[in-house]
């Protein structure tokens, strides 16, 4: 089987029909290629053995990882020039490797598409003209979701609508925009979180996106970014709109600078329309600081004053309503 030939029908296959990530997986004695598409997980097709290695260590080389080894966590990145007759586009990828104890490897494949080329669609035309009308001022906004929700897709949106020149700090960057000063986090060179924003901090951008606030340092440095005037976006781990906060603090500890400079949070997944298409749901709230310090520790929450929410039960309940009808952003633009 010629590989290259599998190889470029895999990713055009792919990339024709919008998957978010290929699978080359281990399993018995052969290896299992699988397809991920929001939520769902396909089983696309089984190779042997042979076949199965031969293309983790095609991708592998493309995308300059070390092809010897097979144990530990490798990442890669490349821009794949696919000859089938189905596709004629650079694709950009992104590659994850490991091996398990039996040196058997598992490759994940991440497929980026320009923001051009999203079709983003949501539940709520309310919704999305809250957001864009309440993430215009300078401030912290933390955004969260599962894997794959669409949390940069957003802020790439938002940010095109209100701000001129932005810049992104991202490990890796999930989508390419000519318009954007977009930095890449790379240990091997010593550009990490901390030495990046500090570097975009100097450039005084209207805009500051990071990609992903995953420790202590890079919060404070995202923290310390808001608070000397800027307007910044960042994402977090967090399952449900009220665990935002207490995520960001167990991060940080509770720190006044925190209520000074936050704007705002949201929260959003992804959901099956009804043409069982993707679109999303959000919940949201929006702050103004209360000019009254606190004077106990327990008294944090009255430092802050909603001026714009919603619940993810209230935006669950309106879409059942509207029978799972979604919206484009161009619809409601």
């Amino acid at each position: 089987m010629d590989i290259k030939k599998l190889s470029d029908k895999i990713i055009a296959d792919a990339y024709k029909r919008r998957i978010e990530d290929v699978y080359i997986l281990p399993k018995a004695e052969d290896y299992q290629l699988f397809e991920r598409k929001g939520k769902n997980r396909t089983l696309k097709q089984n190779f042997s053995k042979e076949i199965g290695q031969q293309l983790i260590s095609r991708f592998k080389y493309l995308g300059q990882m070390d092809i010897g080894e097979k144990r530990k966590v490798q990442s890669g990145a490349l821009t794949y020039r696919s000859e089938h007759s189905s596709v004629n586009e650079k694709i950009r990828l992104r590659l994850s490797s490991v091996g398990d104890y039996q040196h058997r490897e598992t490759l994940v494949i991440r497929l980026l598409y320009p923001l051009s080329d999203q079709h983003f669609r949501c539940f709520s035309t309310e919704d999305l003209v809250a957001l864009h009308r309440y993430t215009k001022e300078r401030g912290l906004y933390l955004f969260s979701g599962p894997v794959g929700s669409g949390k940069t897709s957003l802020m790439y949106r938002l940010a095109q609508e209100n701000a001129e020149q932005i810049i992104t700090v991202e490990d890796p960057v999930e989508l390419e925009e000519a318009t954007f000063l977009q930095l890449q986090v790379n240990e091997k060179i010593h550009q990490s979180y901390e030495e990046l924003l500090k570097l975009s901090l100097r450039h005084r951008p209207d805009l500051l996106i990071v990609g992903e606030i995953r420790d202590a340092l890079t919060a404070q440095m995202t923290l310390r970014a808001a608070l000397t005037g800027h307007r910044v976006f960042a994402t977090i781990h967090a399952r449900e709109l009220a665990g935002i906060l207490p995520r960001i603090e167990e991060l940080m500890g509770y720190q006044q600078a925190l209520i000074d400079c936050l704007k705002g949070i949201v929260y959003q997944e992804i959901l099956p329309d009804k043409e069982q298409s993707s679109a999303v749901l959000w919940s949201y709230q929006f702050f103004e600081k209360i000019q009254e310090e606190p004077t106990k520790r327990s008294d944090k929450e009255a430092t802050f004053q909603v001026v714009k929410e919603k619940c993810w039960q209230t935006s669950h309940l309106q879409a059942e309503r509207n029978d799972w009808r979604s919206y484009s952003f161009e619809e409601i633009e």
